[in-house]
């Protein structure tokens, strides 16, 4: 490999490793409170091409409970790349079901996941998804700022982020990376 080709492709690797999450605002507000960036992630394919970047969010970051417990809380995934509906909706539903493993509590909460689940819309790069519990009863949806959907249903707004922090995570290096 020519050297100059290999010390630019070097140097590219190491600029995209060390970018920060530019995309995560320090806070967001919602419903007149204000949530402050606790915790973020890179989402890469590979070491160099970066999918997402994911914030949580919470009133208080400093001496707030784990993660899965607090009541109010958001997760942002900002995209970097264009992605089907159809893959948040696939793989939503298998995980959440996957964490679920009561049966009596699958066939309860199946048809308000998959309600849920039906708003997700294609995202574009540089657009993303706020997912909001909102005083441990509410769930909802955005993206960019515009509401997608929303539940009062309790069990199921708690039992939704098993899809990333549960028993068995879509993407494990994020929960290791909120949770640890």
């Amino acid at each position: 490999m020519n050297v100059k080709l290999f010390i630019c492709m070097l140097s590219l690797i190491l600029i995209q490793l060390s970018a920060s999450a530019k995309n995560l605002p320090e806070s967001i507000e919602h419903q007149d409170d204000l949530f402050q960036l606790c915790d973020q992630y890179t989402l890469r394919y590979g070491f160099v091409i970066k999918v997402a970047e994911i914030g949580w969010y919470a009133p208080e970051c400093k001496g707030s409970s784990v993660l899965t417990e607090l009541s109010h809380k958001i997760l942002r995934f900002h995209y970097h790349k264009n992605v089907a509906a159809d893959f948040f909706k696939k793989s939503a539903e298998e995980y959440f079901l996957l964490n679920l493993q009561n049966q009596e509590e699958q066939k309860i909460l199946i048809d308000h996941l998959r309600t849920f689940n039906d708003a997700y819309t294609d995202i574009s790069s540089g657009e993303y998804f706020d997912l909001i519990h909102w005083k441990d009863k509410q769930l909802s949806l955005w993206k960019n700022k515009q509401l997608l959907i929303k539940t009062e249903h309790a069990a199921f707004a708690r039992q939704y982020f098993n899809i990333w922090f549960g028993e068995v995570p879509v993407i494990e290096k994020l929960k290791s990376a909120f949770l640890e």
